[in-house]
């Protein structure tokens, strides 16, 4: 759990969001975020084009499953031998 402050900004107030947090969600400045108070008092902020963008990628993964037939044909498994040092 990270700790922040919550300061004075104009005629708001605001809060810091920690450097590792914004790399973590590949975040930079003037990211458009979304607030949203939930039901327990509890403030959520969420990336608005993070929403759009799961959301593309959940379309398009259902796309691809959707093509995939039980009864498709499935290539045979390849035996390509023992290479390197690896430990079996």
């Amino acid at each position: 759990m990270t700790t922040v402050t919550l300061s004075r900004w104009g005629n708001s107030s605001g809060i810091r969001i920690p450097n590792q947090f914004l790399k973590r969600m590949n975040l930079v400045e003037g990211a458009e975020m979304e607030a949203v108070l939930t039901e327990d008092n509890c403030i959520l902020l969420r990336p608005l084009n993070q929403t759009d963008a799961n959301e593309q990628l959940r379309e398009h993964l259902n796309m691809l499953l959707s093509k995939i037939k039980p009864d498709s044909s499935r290539h045979e498994e390849i035996d390509l031998g023992i290479e390197g040092d690896e430990l079996i």
